[in-house]
This record gives C-alpha cells, structure tokens and sequence, in this order.
C-alpha cells in the first residue's frame, strides 16, 4: 500500500527483532493492564531499554491553525452542515490567535531538538498507542480527546511514521494497542519491524 501512496517507497525487511534498538516510553502513563500488554510486545525487541522521551506541549496551536486554514471558507458557509462535535472542534480551531500559533511553532522546534537528543542511538521507539482502553459509551469524544491524543500527538507534530498494532486484552477484556514510531523517513523500518513483531508475537 506504502509503495502505492508513496512514489519510490521500498519495503524494508528484518529477519530479527533482535536487529533493532528500541527505546520503551510511556509505560507508566498507561493504565495497569495496558501497561503489562505492551510491555509483553516490548519483551519481543532483545535490544530494548526504558526511555525517558518527551511528550508534546504547547504544540497543538499548529495542528489547529492547519484545521481551520482547511476548513476555513467551507465552514464560513456551510457550518450547520457539520457534526455538533465536529464543528465544535472547528470553531476552537479558528479561536486560535497569530501569538498562539508563533509560540506553537516555537514549542515545536523546540520539541523536536529534545525528541532527537532522547532518541539517539536507537532504531526504533516502542510506547502504548493508548493509555487506557476504549471507553463504555456514552463518551464525550472532546471530554476524552487529550488523553485520546497523548501518546499520538508527539509523532504527528514530529512527522515521524508511526503505526498501531493490537496487543491482546486489557481492562474490562479490550484490546490495548502497542505502537511503533522512528524519525521522519524510517517508514520502511516501522512497517518491516511491525510486520515481524505482529508474526513472532503470533506464534
């Protein structure tokens, strides 16, 4: 699919987990049965040790001047055509200020520095996609959204690949979710490493 999307995308391929270096994070952020499922999937990588990575702060005024310059002039005339919670998020997206979003890039040039420093030396970063697991509705999604978004946000404002995968269940039986990121270009190694961890994890 990646070579479809993506012109000139080649495939990568590990005949080992033990090929890789990874870095944990965020475990302790994770609820108790999250956490024992995801570090299983870590026990997998030979080559793992805990890391102290950095979360994204002050980040999202960046995201959000990007949702409103999109949805911008749609939304000027066609507002009552949207999902209440979706053009709630819409109308917080065009509060943002031009002050808010200069600090927001700041914040994520800076962010990037400390996430480079943090993942030196390693190939890969293993963390919970989610903290917890999927709540009992009804949910308010935006009551929920910052610690929907936690663990995925650092990799959108980073432009680092990611990917998800299950990890079997956690609390109330649902599934938990491990997730694998590298920096910007690494694509290839996420997707090989994922493909691997999801066939030994199977056996």
């Amino acid at each position: 699919m990646m070579q479809v999307l993506a012109d000139g995308f080649a495939p990568g391929r590990l005949e080992s987990l033990e090929e890789v270096e990874v870095g944990v994070a965020w475990l302790e952020l994770a609820d108790p049965l999250v956490r024992a499922r995801v570090q299983s999937a870590a026990e997998l990588f030979p080559r793992r040790r805990e890391l102290d990575f950095p979360l994204a702060e002050d980040t999202g005024p960046v995201f959000m001047r990007e949702v409103a310059d999109v949805h911008r002039e749609l939304f000027a005339e066609f507002a009552d055509s949207y999902g209440e919670n979706v053009r709630t998020k819409v109308e917080r997206c065009l509060e943002v200020t031009d002050a808010e979003y200069e600090r927001g890039r700041r914040a994520r040039a800076e962010y990037a520095e400390r996430a480079e420093q943090a993942f030196e030396g390693l190939d890969l970063l293993l963390t919970p996609t989610l903290g917890f697991v999927a709540p009992p509705l009804p949910v308010d999604d935006l009551e929920i959204r910052e610690r929907t978004i936690r663990f995925t946000l650092p990799f959108n404002a980073l432009g680092w690949p990611a990917l998800a995968l299950p990890a079997g269940p956690a609390e109330d039986g649902l599934p938990a979710s491990v997730q694998l990121a590298a920096p910007s270009g690494a694509d290839a190694l996420v997707l090989a490493a994922g493909e691997l961890l999801e066939r030994v994890s199977l056996d």
